[in-house]
């Protein structure tokens, strides 16, 4: 009888013990980060409303839908969305393109690193629920720079 109930709760035990490593990949819930502005040093007027505004995204729908996406905790992420950049030259135009990336990342303190083949490494500043990231961004050959600040919000 004795050997009965030793040989029972040695068997529970170690059931138990082995669920929660079976199960500890299982409990990531993805993290999505939407993009919610993008300030750039001079506001510009690119819908024609007759107001300027640092944010572009107040300007042009480029950038709708723009997420950064936490995929699973064995560091993969996802990058999927629309860019777009003002043109303020003799006249004002609005150009937009589609931008989609993927690799791994890891988190050093209060930043999120992002590694890609396609964009290298990309440093974010971890600010309660929101995500900063600056660009330094170049068109035309280098003839139009300008500096950018992403700031995304989690959802």
């Amino acid at each position: 009888m004795k050997k009965t109930i030793v040989s029972i709760l040695a068997l529970g035990l170690l059931i138990v013990s082995c669920s929660n490593d079976d199960d500890a990949g299982d409990s990531f819930k993805r993290v999505t980060y939407t993009l919610i502005e993008v300030n750039v040093e001079n506001p510009t007027d690119g819908n024609g409303d007759g107001i300027a505004n640092r944010n572009e995204m107040l300007e042009t729908d480029c950038y709708e839908n723009t997420q950064l996406v936490l995929e699973s905790p064995t560091e993969f992420y996802n990058v999927d969305g629309k860019f777009g950049y003002l043109d303020t030259g003799l006249q004002l135009s609005v150009s937009c393109q589609s931008d989609g990336y993927n690799g791994s990342y890891e988190f050093v303190d209060n930043k999120l690193m992002l590694k890609s083949d396609e964009k290298g490494v990309e440093t974010f500043e971890i600010t309660e629920d929101k995500l900063k990231v600056s660009y330094q961004w170049t068109f035309f050959d280098g003839d139009l720079e300008k500096k950018a600040e992403l700031v995304y919000q989690k959802q």
